[in-house]
Order: structure tokens, then sequence, then C-alpha cells
């Protein structure tokens, strides 16, 4: 079947990456998985080998066809539908591990729409652009996606694969991610919508000085414990959770 660009299909081949992925998802005959985006199969056949149940959304039609009738089982379900467009506890993806060969032109949205759910997930484990993955890892530098990710979550580099593993060969570097949720920061669940409205005006700009900032969210600068000199990308999560706990106190 002649691949879609729309819908960024890029598909894993190489059977040794794929074995890989396998090994480092800690999934077992215990285990329920959910896959997004299986595509022609070529994790779901191993997933399927070595998982109690595996259930698959698959927006391409013609995949998904194809995949009712190649694995025809009590243990397997695949829906037609837009991951982004399903309600997560509808699914009942508690306990679960989730898995995918993410599209890379939606990684971001749906990383973000199950890290946002906030459902005791086990795990995901995720192959996305390797440059998207740099972006949700904690590091040196914040970016918004980074401070997003540890609010709810840890966000650990697996391992790359490189473009020729796959099919048809991206032009860029892949990594597959593991996803884990936490409750650290539980205390803050409900003040979620202004944390993101605070994260999205700080990260504006994120190499000026974060006092310009903090000016545009009209809150005293005078009471924090961090360098006013600071760039967005240079503060951590409590520094973020002080210009919340700012600005709710002023609106």
């Amino acid at each position: 079947m002649k691949l879609k660009k729309s819908l960024g299909q890029n598909f894993l081949k190489d059977i040794f990456y794929l074995d890989k992925i396998i090994t480092t998802s800690q999934i077992n005959k215990t285990k329920n998985v959910v896959e997004i985006g299986p595509g022609d199969g070529a994790l779901t056949e191993l997933i399927l080998q070595n998982s109690k149940h595996l259930k698959a959304f698959e927006l391409d039609n013609r995949f998904c066809e194809f995949l009712k009738k190649k694995y025809i089982s009590s243990d397997f379900e695949v829906f037609n539908k837009n991951f982004l467009d399903v309600d997560l506890r509808d699914i009942f993806i508690n306990e679960n591990i989730i898995m995918g060969n993410l599209p890379y032109n939606v990684s971001s949205q749906i990383i973000i729409k199950i890290i946002e759910s906030n459902l005791n997930y086990q795990h995901c484990i995720f192959l996305i652009q390797k440059e998207l993955a740099n972006r949700f890892i904690k590091s040196s530098k914040s970016s918004k996606l980074s401070i997003q990710s540890q609010f709810f979550c840890d966000v650990e580099p697996l391992f790359d694969i490189p473009p020729e593993a796959f099919d048809p060969a991206p032009k860029v570097n892949s990594t597959v991610i593991k996803i884990t949720p936490h409750k650290q920061y539980k205390q803050y669940i409900p003040s979620y919508s202004n944390f993101k409205k605070v994260l999205t005006i700080c990260f504006a700009n994120p190499r000026k000085k974060i006092s310009t900032a903090l000016k545009n969210l009209s809150v005293d600068s005078s009471k924090f414990n961090f360098d006013l000199n600071s760039r967005a990308e240079e503060l951590e999560i409590n520094d973020y959770f002080e210009i919340l706990m700012q600005y709710e106190s002023q609106i």
C-alpha cells in the first residue's frame, strides 16, 4: 500500500530495533497494551506475542482493515479512529502500557493529551523524532514541553534509531522514550490551566530575561527567590510554581 505523507507514515522495519522496543517496554502476558498508529503491524505482531490484550488505534482505514483481517483474535481490537479525538477515559488506559511509532506530525499533541489526562497508565514507550524527544526531556535548559512533562511524569530517553531502519527513511534521527507518570506535584493539579498560561507567557521569548515575562503577568517581582536576570529556559519547575502562586494571588 502506498504510504500517505500527510499522515506522517514512516514504518519501522528493522527487526533489531523492533525487538529492542519490545525488550525495553516491560510488557508480558499479564499486561494490557494500547498501541497508537500500528500502520502495517510490524510492532503490533510482536506486542501480540508478548501481551495479554492489545487495543490499537489506526487513522488510515486501509491499514485498519488489513490488521483486522491479519490478526483475528479475541486478544486484539483495532479502531479506525484519530487518537486525538478519543476520550481516554473510555478506553480504560489505567494500568495499561501505551506504545507506538507516533506520526511525526502529531507526536507532541498525542503525548501532551496522554500526560494531561492524569490517568494511571503504567508507562508509555514511544518512538518519536529525536529533536522533539530532546524538548520533552529534562536537561540544563528548560522548554515549555519539558516543564509541562515534569508536572505529570518522568521522560527518559532509551535509545536512538537511524533513518535507514525505516521505510521510507525519514530525514531525521528518531528516539525511543519512556514516559512514567507520577503524583509528585498533585497539589498543583487544580491550578494546571493557570500554570500553562504562566508557561506560555514565560516561554513566548525564552531567551529574554524572565523579568520581562513577569511584567506581562503583572506579578510582584520582588517576592521571588530566583535571579530575575535569568532566562525562561534557565528556570526550573519549582521556580514556575513560585510564579504561579504569585499570579494566582493577584487574579
